[in-house]
């Protein structure tokens, strides 16, 4: 039996089914990734489907059935749009590439909420705030990495334990995680950091929005996230939308 319910989503990706439909993946705030139907989307006289558009935040009614890979929506209200997003290039391509994690990374039925609220909140910081669109997006890597089990540890060595002395080299090890001078002497390193470099890293996982860094720098830092994220999740090859921008 179907059960209507009620929550807020993130359109992610919409593709046209039969001859009036669409189906739509949405990340929603109660139960992570689904796919739902819109009956009659492609119609000219339909108020729901112009409103089911990639990024916008929308408040569904949904019939919902657990065995039902496909769920069927009954109901639209848009909450947010984002217009400066769509825009502007750089924040759109920012925000691409948001869309383009939660789709690719996430399983569907998997639930967070933290996940669902983080991303609010970088889609509207992206439409709001006059920060480089490529530094909120490095903050949101970091934070998606983290809830989706792959959280950096930047205090402390994670071999030997003591703390990180920034002003000396530091260098990650995938499997490993961060290491001090002394223990990638003799041990894989997959990247090595500068002393600007793993400053602008500690910034990047602070509450900080406003950072002055390198353009090279900032995509050295997350060319690195895509390296570690490729490295325990195979299936992962890189983010697509970024090589637009």
């Amino acid at each position: 039996m179907s059960e209507i319910i009620k929550t807020e989503a993130i359109v992610l990706r919409k593709i046209d089914f039969g001859d009036t439909s669409r189906i739509a993946q949405f990340y929603t705030k109660d139960f992570g990734k689904i796919s739902a139907m819109i009956k009659g989307a492609r119609s000219p006289k339909s108020k729901i489907g112009s409103l089911v558009d990639t990024m916008n935040l929308l408040q569904l009614v949904l019939y919902k059935k657990d065995t039902r890979e496909v769920q069927l929506v009954s109901q639209v209200d848009l909450l947010k749009h984002y217009p400066s997003i769509r825009d502007d290039y750089d924040k759109y391509i920012s925000a691409s590439a948001v869309i383009e994690l939660l789709s690719n990374m996430t399983l569907e039925n998997e639930h967070s909420k933290k996940l669902f609220e983080g991303t609010v909140r970088i889609f509207e910081l992206l439409d709001s705030s006059n920060n480089n669109p490529r530094i909120l997006f490095a903050k949101y890597f970091l934070f998606f990495l983290k809830e989706i089990g792959y959280e950096f540890q930047l205090k402390q060595c994670n071999v030997c334990g003591n703390e990180i002395n920034h002003k000396r080299p530091v260098s990650f090890n995938y499997e490993a995680g961060l290491m001090c001078n002394e223990c990638r002497k003799d041990r894989l390193t997959n990247f090595n950091f500068n002393e600007e470099l793993f400053n602008l890293l500690l910034c990047l996982n602070s509450k900080q929005n406003n950072i002055l860094c390198k353009e090279e720098d900032l995509k050295s830092i997350i060319k690195m996230l895509e390296s570690f994220l490729s490295y325990h999740i195979r299936e992962f090859k890189g983010i697509k939308s970024l090589k637009l921008g």
